[in-house]
C-alpha cells in the first residue's frame, strides 16, 4: 500500500502553503518531468533512481543522507541554498563524478531510461491537487505545512 495523502490536503485551509513529495510510477528523464507535471505544483527537487544496485533491490526504508536529487532554486527556497544549477541529468552526472565516480558509472547504465524516480513540489492545495488523478503518481506524501507569507 503506497502513501496518497491528498485526500488529507483537501481539508486544508486555503491559506496553507505545503511540500508533498511524489513518487512516479517508473523512471523519467528530468526533461520529462519537467513538462509532465502541472505548472501549477512548483517543482523544487527531483529524486534521482541509485536503489537497485547490482547486488539487488535494497528493501529497507533508506537514510536521507544516502538519497540523491537534484534541487531546482526558487524564490521561495532562495538561490543560494543551491550551488548547482543543473538542466540535464548529465550535468548532475558530471558533479558527482567529483565525488563519487562508481556510483556516476552505475547511474550512466541507468541513464536512458530516465533518472528521476521522483520529485518534492511545493504550493497551496489547489496548486497541488491537480497531481491527485495523474497516471505517473504512484505515491504522495504531505511534508511541511506552513502558513502562506
Amino acid at each position: 500500500l503506497y502513501a496518497n495523502d491528498f485526500e488529507m490536503i483537501k481539508d486544508y485551509p486555503n491559506d496553507k502553503y505545503m511540500e508533498m513529495a511524489i513518487s512516479f510510477d517508473k523512471n523519467y528523464t528530468l526533461k520529462e518531468v519537467q513538462k509532465m507535471l502541472p505548472t501549477s505544483a512548483h517543482q523544487t527537487w527531483y529524486w534521482i533512481d541509485n536503489y537497485a544496485k547490482s547486488n539487488g533491490y535494497r528493501g529497507e526504508p533508506e537514510s536521507g543522507r544516502w538519497l540523491l536529487g537534484i534541487s531546482k532554486p526558487s524564490p521561495q527556497l532562495g538561490a543560494k541554498l543551491t550551488t548547482n544549477k543543473f538542466k540535464t541529468e548529465a550535468d548532475f552526472l558530471n558533479e558527482l563524478k567529483k565525488t563519487d565516480t562508481e556510483e556516476v558509472k552505475y547511474l550512466k547504465n541507468r541513464q536512458k531510461n530516465g533518472l528521476i524516480i521522483g520529485v518534492v513540489v511545493t504550493g497551496t492545495k489547489e496548486e497541488i491537487l491537480p497531481l491527485r488523478n495523474k497516471r505517473y503518481v504512484k505515491a504522495a506524501s504531505l511534508g511541511a505545512v506552513v502558513d502562506k507569507y
